[in-house]
Order: structure tokens, then C-alpha cells, then sequence
């Protein structure tokens, strides 16, 4: 199905006026698109009395150069109304110009068109059909402009980000074979080095190391030992589960439960998969939002329907926040502060409590009162445990430590960096670890370096891989934080 921009009109174009001695019948409508060609009058106005003769010839002469300029302006509406000149399968007629007196226009016949090959096809206006797979494709792709040596350096990385190492490798190589990387070509094999390093093929690495010696005449990289240990990080040390009096581990909460808590609940969750019993410890909360609210009540609901035990300790101490943040008589945008405590009553086990405090829900959100049913026997209250403040760690000293492969938008890691840089105004990443960071992990990081950045704290991304590298360059993550790559 073929559109096009310039469609006939159905109505009939408007009639010129008849011009003054004209016959005062109208001429026939013209097809649209077709010029109006007045013919020529036959015959000379009759000369007036007194007028002299050379006059006559000249009135004479004006009346045929005006048929001469309306002849001329038929002919351009025609030729801009005439379709384009693109190659429809045969040349167009061309219509006779209305100069020769032949007013009669030769239209090109629009049902011959040869489709071009496919190879030959190019999209454009006219040509576009929605019913086509013109723009069907995966929503992940990614368009690449596979010319020039910028473009193999970005494609790798874009490649290897999204976990396909072999095509990543394949692009690679055939760049380096090809030797026409320019200023590129130092870092395309340091990317070399780097793939064969991570599938740990050192017979390749020492055949690359070879090769790399005579066309630099350098030292090539050095074998680098990934060690998939837990990450030595200080302020993730204090931030960890606390250590727990009984069988179960623990996650503790901090003072202010907020959005932020996410982090400790992403902890619990990971627990959840290697232990059946598990503690949530409330003993450092001082006060509690809406928002946190809403998302610890979602995580005791789960555990509602679970078969892990879940103690939660300080559950006592966690009423005063609670009532604090509730006010009888005030409607808020949700109700997860109210409904929290009294599941926090209910595991209490303070039947009188839930009563009255369910009589003050009914009368602020005008609903039914909840009614009272024991918890259930996997939830259960624990002692609080003793309080110790997070230490303060120094901001020269500050650092966190990525190791693996960082994978979706790039969660806990993210989180917990943009926590601290409200307090610290200068956020240091080692990443020597770090294989591999996804592309929807990168933009998110593109993000996040704004934000800290638009904080007033700096970013500094410590011995980046230069496949990481790369990547992070490509995507503008260079711009807004400091980027180290890793030295052989």
C-alpha cells in the first residue's frame, strides 16, 4: 500500500473569473491538477472610433502577450503538480507545452510500476507502510554503525555488556586483523586481553602477549587473578546483618525507616534463600514514613504466607515510633502506618491494644474496624538487642568495593552509593573486581553520577576494566565521574 503527502482534491477547482470581454459563459472545470488554458481569441476587437492605428496594433499586441503569460503560468501549476521524478517503472510523458496551442495534457499511466529488488528498495515517505516490518525489531536493540575504529570499540563493549562474549571477541579480532583502528588501536587490544583473561584461556593470552610485544614493542598486560571472594567494605561491613544470639542471622534496621530501607529488605531476602529462620531486628528504629511503612508491611505479609520463621526483634520498642507517626482523626495518603501496628500488635499478642487502636483506624478511614486473629506461628516477637551507632567513617577513607558481574539496574550497589553521598563528598569505588557490568546497569550509573553529581559529591570509579571502560565512555558516564581504568 503505497501513501503519499499529495492527495486529489474531489472538489472541483474554483473558476477564474472571466476576463472583461470574454463571453459571459463559464468555461468547463478542469480535472485537478490539469492547467486552464484559455484559448487564444480568433478574432481582433474592432477597432474603436478615432483610435489611431499604431494604437490598435498595440492594444493588439498587449492581448496576445497576456494569452502568452497566462499559457506560461498554466505550464509551472502543471509541473508542480506533476509527480515527482523518482523512477516509477517508465518515463513520464511529458505534456505539450501550451505554448505550441495545444492545450491537452498527456498524463504518465500510474498503474506501471516495477517494484525494485530488494536490495535496491529504500524507505521513504511515500514509500513507508505500517503494515510492514519496517520497524519491527527487538526492543532492546541497538543500533550500531559498524564503520570507523570508534565504532568496533563500541560495539565490543555494547556486546560484551549484554553477555555475549563470542560475538564480542568476533568483532574484536576482526578489527584488530583489519588495522585500520587508528588512535583506537591500543585499547581495541587491551580489550583483547582483557575477554581472553575473563574466559581463562592463558595459552591464548600468552600467544596474544607475543604478538602484542612485536607490533608495540612493549610490555604487554599482566594476567589479572579474579578472586570471587566478598568484598572487604568497610561501610558494607557496618551496614551487614548484625550477629544474631541465636541460630537465625539477622538484618537490622536503621533509626529512620524510610525509602532507603529497601536495601535491608533486599538483604533479608537473600537470607531467605540459604535459611529457613530468620530476624528483623527494629532495636535502632527511631521514626518511620509512610513509604517505609508500606514497604516493611508488604515484606510481613509475605512472610505470612511463607514457611520461614521470622523473629522480630524490638518489635516493643518499634510501637513508640509507630504512634508517633499516627495521629487519630488524620487521613493520610495510605493507611500501611496503621495496618503495621497492628500487625505488630498482633504479634505482641496485645488483643486490647488492636482493639482500640482498630476503633481509632475505623474513625480515621471511616472503614470497618480489622478484628483480631492470632499471628501466625511462623512470626514471632524477640528481645531487642543493644543499640551501637554505624560508625562514622572518614570521607578520605570512605570507599566501596563492586566485584562480579553487576546485572539489571544495578541494585543494592546503586542504592547504598547514593545513601552515602549525602554525607560524604567523595564517593570512591574500587572495582578491580568487577567483570562486567550490563548495559541497562551502565545507563542507570549514567543516572546516578548525575544525581551525586547535582549532590555536590564527586564519583571515582577506581581500576575499570577497559571493557567496563568503554562502555562507560560510550554512554557519557565519563563526563560526570572520575573513571580509573585498571593499569597491567
Amino acid at each position: 500500500m503505497v501513501f503519499s503527502f499529495f492527495k486529489k482534491d474531489t472538489k472541483d477547482p474554483k473558476q477564474r473569473p472571466a476576463r472583461a470581454g470574454n463571453a459571459a459563459r463559464a468555461e468547463p472545470a478542469a480535472r485537478p491538477g490539469a492547467p486552464v488554458s484559455r484559448p487564444t481569441p480568433a478574432v481582433r476587437a474592432t477597432p474603436l472610433d478615432g483610435v489611431p492605428p499604431e494604437r490598435e496594433v498595440a492594444r493588439s499586441l498587449a492581448m496576445e502577450t497576456a494569452a502568452k503569460i497566462d499559457a506560461i503560468e498554466s505550464e509551472m501549476t502543471r509541473d508542480f503538480l506533476r509527480p515527482s521524478a523518482r523512477n516509477t517503472g517508465g518515463p513520464i510523458t511529458a505534456a505539450p507545452s501550451p505554448m505550441t496551442g495545444n492545450p491537452a495534457i498527456v498524463e504518465a499511466e500510474p498503474a506501471l510500476k516495477l517494484v525494485p529488488k530488494a536490495e535496491e528498495r529504500r524507505v521513504d515517505v511515500d514509500d513507508f507502510d505500517p503494515g510492514s516490518d519496517v520497524l519491527a525489531g527487538s526492543v532492546d536493540a541497538i543500533e550500531i554503525n559498524t564503520s570507523g575504529a570508534g565504532s568496533i570499540i563500541d560495539e565490543t563493549a555494547i556486546l560484551f555488556s549484554n553477555g555475549q562474549i563470542d560475538a564480542a571477541e568476533a568483532v574484536l579480532r576482526a578489527g584488530i586483523r583489519a588495522d585500520d583502528l587508528g588512535h583506537a588501536t591500543h585499547n581495541a587490544w587491551l580489550m583483547l586481553f582483557e575477554l581472553i583473561n575473563q574466559r581463562g584461556d592463558t595459552k591464548a593470552f600468552e600467544q596474544l602477549t607475543m604478538e602484542y610485544v612485536l607490533r608495540f614493542e612493549n610490555s604487554p598486560p599482566a594476567w589479572f587473578d579474579y578472586v570471587d571472594t566478598p568484598a572487604r567494605n568497610p561501610r558494607a561491613a557496618a551496614a551487614a546483618p548484625a550477629p544474631a544470639t541465636g541460630a537465625e542471622p539477622a538484618v537490622r534496621l536503621a533509626e529512620k525507616i524510610d525509602a532507603g530501607v529497601v536495601k535491608q529488605l533486599e538483604e533479608l531476602k537473600q537470607l531467605a534463600t540459604s535459611h529457613a529462620a530468620l530476624k528483623l531486628d527494629f532495636s535502632a528504629v527511631r521514626s518511620i514514613d509512610l513509604v517505609g511503612a508500606e514497604l516493611l508491611l508488604r515484606v510481613i505479609n509475605a512472610f505470612k504466607r511463607a514457611r520461614h520463621e521470622l523473629v522480630l526483634a524490638g518489635a516493643e520498642q518499634f510501637l513508640a515510633p509507630l504512634r508517633g507517626a499516627t495521629e487519630p482523626g488524620r487521613r493520610d495518603a495510605s493507611d500501611a502506618l496503621w495496618m503495621l501496628m497492628l500487625e505488630i500488635l498482633r504479634v505482641l499478642d496485645r488483643q486490647e491494644e488492636f482493639d482500640e487502636t482498630a476503633i481509632q483506624y475505623c474513625i480515621t478511614f471511616e472503614v470497618s474496624p480489622p478484628s483480631w486473629e492470632p499471628a501466625p506461628s511462623n512470626i514471632k516477637a524477640g528481645p531487642a538487642t543493644a543499640f551501637e551507632p554505624m560508625p562514622v567513617i572518614d570521607a578520605a577513607v570512605d570507599f566501596f568495593e563492586w566485584r562480579g558481574a553487576i546485572e539489571g539496574e544495578g541494585e543494592p550497589h546503586f542504592g547504598r552509593l547514593l545513601a552515602a553521598a549525602d554525607a560524604n563528598p567523595e564517593l570512591i569505588v574500587e572495582c578491580a573486581q568487577l567483570r562486567r557490568m550490563a548495559f541497562s546497569a551502565a545507563s542507570a550509573l549514567l543516572t546516578l553520577a548525575r544525581r551525586i553529581q547535582k549532590a555536590g559529591s564527586a564519583l571515582e570509579l577506581r581500576n575499570i576494566n577497559p571493557l567496563i571502560a568503554a562502555l562507560l565512555h560510550l554512554l557519557g558516564v565519563t563526563g560526570v565521574a572520575t573513571v580509573q581504568p585498571r593499569r597491567g
